[in-house]
């Protein structure tokens, strides 16, 4: 089991290969991201035996490990919390999608058209609203003017 992690140095393990290494095989030489830094994986053994030797070290050197192999302390925290809890080596499957009836399938489709059905309902609605309102202030005014003319008459 291995976690990826990210760094832009070299990693100094001797398991791990090197940018160069990485750089120079003919697959990473394909693709819009070839010069970006690769990311580090892990495996169990490694994370075990820096934690123990991070652990062993004394006070003084414990940032000298950290240097030599490339690393945070706090890979370190979160390695040793894992290595307590004992979840270490096992890696969580993702939770598996609930797949939908076709049925279910079929009212969510039904359901997202009545509401695109209702929004564009109630925008002609209101586009109706405003030619009533623009028609009723319109027949005022002719009714304005025709008092007007016929106030005018002798």
């Amino acid at each position: 089991m291995t976690i990826p992690m990210t760094t832009t140095d070299s990693p100094a393990h001797p398991e791990q290969p090197t940018p160069s290494a990485v750089a120079s095989s003919p697959q990473a030489q394909e693709g819009p991201r070839a010069d970006r830094s690769r990311r580090r994986t892990f495996t169990t053994e490694y994370k075990a035996r820096i934690v123990a030797e991070y652990d062993a070290a004394p006070a003084g050197s414990k940032g000298q490990v950290l240097r030599r192999e490339g690393l945070y302390d706090s890979s370190i925290k979160e390695w040793r919390q894992q290595i307590e809890a004992g979840t270490l080596g096992r890696m969580s499957k993702p939770k598996a999608r609930a797949r939908k009836s076709p049925e279910q399938a079929r009212i969510a489709e039904l359901e997202k058209e009545v509401s695109k059905l209702e929004s564009d309902s109630a925008r002609k609605d209101e586009v109706i609203a405003d030619r009533e309102a623009a028609l009723e202030l319109m027949g005022k005014g002719v009714a304005f003017l025709e008092a007007l003319s016929q106030k005018d008459k002798p």
